[in-house]
């Protein structure tokens, strides 16, 4: 299991990279303009935005679980991605990552996420809040089916250091609880 994650995550940090400037080279011209601008941000991302490591680590089953001793909380793993901060100090970002799942099996998720910061204070101290969409895959989920997927995203940034998290609520027929999911970026 292990070495697989290994491979998962080094995977993700290595592909990830070499995917976002294909993203980049899709053309913009949609007659919606909401469509027009969520290309224009991605494909901005893709050209303009600085390199990110990702690493997974905590996954909190909150409730709903008869029993949430069995399952994984270690959720190890990885990714890279990109981000591009406009003058306000807020963020879009492409994003990919591999990491151990609640029952140990690998779950690759990529997407793109927004999030809104507050000035820094402190020297650099700032939160975070906005969403992400993207796509993940799981074992116990059709053999990993890819699954789309919108969530709300939330980070405590320190200048390039980033703790992230994210809360999974109960999909009756997918899930039997809630989740909150954490990890660790570094802006390069």
């Amino acid at each position: 299991m292990k070495k697989t994650l290994v491979k998962a995550a080094v995977v993700a940090i290595v592909v990830a990279p070499a995917l976002i400037p294909k993203v980049g080279d899709a053309a913009c011209n949609y007659s919606w303009n909401w469509m027009a601008s969520a290309c224009e941000r991605v494909t901005r991302v893709a050209h303009d935005g600085t390199m990110d490591l990702y690493l997974t680590g905590y996954g909190w089953h909150i409730d709903g679980y008869d029993n949430a001793s069995h399952l994984n909380s270690n959720s190890w793993g990885g990714g890279a991605g990109k981000h591009w901060t406009d003058a306000n100090g807020n963020e879009d970002i492409l994003f990919a990552m591999a990491f151990s799942d609640s029952h140990k099996h690998v779950e690759p998720i990529a997407g793109y996420a927004r999030q809104w910061f507050n000035n820094p204070l402190l020297g650099g101290l700032s939160l975070g809040g906005g969403f992400f969409a993207g796509i993940t895959a799981r074992e116990d989920i059709a053999h990993y089916l890819p699954v789309p997927l919108v969530l709300p995203i939330g980070s405590v940034r320190y200048r390039q250091a980033s703790i992230m998290a994210t809360f999974i609520p109960r999909l009756p027929g997918a899930n039997k609880g809630d989740v909150a999911f954490f990890w660790g970026r570094y802006e390069f």
